[in-house]
């Protein structure tokens, strides 16, 4: 088991996904710097937007192990980093550094394996393409998407999906992704019956 400096964000990460972000608190300036140098990335915790503040007891357990892939300096201080989902990691235990910083002690999760993409679920994957042409902005991460991965997939719609930290975190603990694949074709699936 190991530490690792954690930040609670809104916006979601899975392996296999890219994020940017803005950093602004110092603590997370030191995060930043601190990951860059030791090249150990830190983790990012799920939470709703609308409890960014809540206490720490109100982090999920499971979080994603993140490595900055690109970063940048802008005007104030600020940084804007790029990160990519490593490994989803069980949170054990929770302390707050002096500054304000938590850090996390943890353990590997299981991770879902690569399920190519088949006749039943290949409208998960347009829908994705689709979504991606209609945010540039997210597309343009990857250099290399792994559309013929169906896990790969559905982690990338979990993140995108505006639903509640409890039913993504349901879905992540899942040995594989057949609850999700289930979920998301009833989602975005109209002609979709089982």
């Amino acid at each position: 088991m190991t530490n690792i400096a954690l930040l609670p964000s809104s916006s979601h990460i899975l392996p296999g996904g890219r994020l940017e972000i803005i950093v602004a608190e110092k603590r997370y300036t030191r995060m930043v710097k601190d990951s860059l140098t030791s090249g150990d990335g830190f983790a990012m915790c799920m939470i709703n937007e609308n409890k960014e503040s809540e206490e720490v007891k109100k982090i999920p357990a499971i979080a994603t192990h993140v490595r900055i892939i690109d970063f940048n300096a802008l005007e104030g201080g600020l940084l804007i980093i790029t990160v990519e989902g490593i490994q989803k990691i069980r949170l054990l235990s929770i302390e707050i550094d002096p500054d304000g910083l938590l850090i996390g002690e943890f353990k590997p999760y299981l991770e879902w394996i690569y399920v190519p993409v088949d006749d039943g679920n290949v409208s998960l994957r347009e829908k994705l393409k689709l979504f991606y042409s209609s945010m540039p902005e997210i597309g343009a991460l990857y250099n290399e998407p792994k559309y013929n991965d169906i896990s790969w997939i559905c982690q990338r719609w979990i993140e995108a999906l505006p639903i509640e930290v409890k039913y993504k975190q349901l879905l992540i603990t899942q040995d594989t992704t057949k609850l999700t694949i289930r979920f998301l074709k009833k989602l975005l699936d109209y002609e979709y019956y089982e």
